[in-house]
């Protein structure tokens, strides 16, 4: 088995804010974890110029990587906020190409059946993520990618996380973890900063003002507050579940074949014992 995972972010930070503690746990248990960028994030600063936003934000990103055990970055390069322009197909052929080259055990993205998300940028990759996870199996999809030596290949577990899931079926307990994950989240200072600065302006809007927000903002020392929201949704999910502290995710590997694919299946030789072959990923 390929101890590979592959982790699609449209945005540097998308990682370390949805998905960072058991991305963290993925690499501690030793796993390869390849995050894919795909926009190049030029919009999201406050006060600089689109190139020197994409060369912070990039820097930040890597730093950000290495906190989580991130080994590898693919970077696709798209335009961040238009995504929308692009075509579903292209993007969807961007993602074959990397099922078949990378050949993941798991992948984690943006959920497309998500609730009130309002950034277009997460539906339009997780549309085309979705698509990929079939397409990429199709010896008649992309016959380039076999004749570059790329065999079809099929993804065993999705891992799906979002703003609101539409279910969930699994916890993840990140206490362990948590203090790391608001490190890498908050490495990603200009971005950071940035989305602090919209709740900023939303609040002068109402004709109020946050003074820890400010300083935050103005500083660029996000940390503390970083963890407070951290926490405060971990704390959340963690009480649903028993735990100090969780992420949650949906979580599918053979959709309603589940229990026949469980029941049925033997070991391919020399593969008898595999470390999450039978994980019981399914118990929420």
């Amino acid at each position: 088995m390929n101890k590979t995972v592959l982790v699609i972010c449209p945005h540097a930070d998308d990682a370390a804010a949805f998905c960072g503690g058991q991305v963290i746990h993925f690499a501690n248990e030793g796993w390869r974890v390849v995050m894919v960028r795909v926009t190049n994030d030029q919009t999201d600063s406050i006060g600089l110029s689109p190139a020197e936003t994409i060369r912070v934000n990039t820097e930040q990103m890597y730093q950000a990587a290495r906190i989580l055990g991130v080994s590898e970055i693919a970077e696709l390069g798209y335009v961040t906020d238009c995504l929308g322009d692009v075509s579903r197909v292209e993007l969807r052929e961007r993602f074959i190409r990397l099922f078949r080259q990378h050949r993941p055990y798991a992948v984690l993205s943006f959920d497309p059946y998500a609730q009130y998300e309002p950034n277009l940028d997460h539906v339009v990759v997780s549309q085309a993520v979705e698509e990929a996870y079939w397409t990429a199996t199709f010896d008649k999809h992309h016959p380039e990618h076999l004749a570059q030596g790329w065999q079809p290949h099929s993804v065993c577990e999705r891992w799906y996380f979002a703003r609101q899931l539409p279910a969930i079926t699994c916890a993840v307990d990140i206490s362990g973890v948590i203090e790391q994950r608001i490190d890498a989240l908050a490495a990603h200072v200009e971005m950071m900063r940035n989305t602090l600065n919209q709740l900023k302006l939303q609040l002068a809007t109402w004709g109020r003002r946050v003074p820890l927000l400010d300083a935050a903002v103005e500083s660029g020392d996000l940390r503390d507050m970083l963890s407070v929201w951290v926490k405060s949704r971990a704390r959340h999910w963690g009480q649903q579940y028993g735990l100090d502290y969780a992420e949650v995710y949906r979580v599918e590997r053979f959709g309603g074949l589940e229990a026949f694919c469980q029941r049925e299946s033997v070991p391919l030789p020399g593969l008898e014992s595999l470390p999450m072959h039978n994980r019981p990923w399914f118990e929420v």
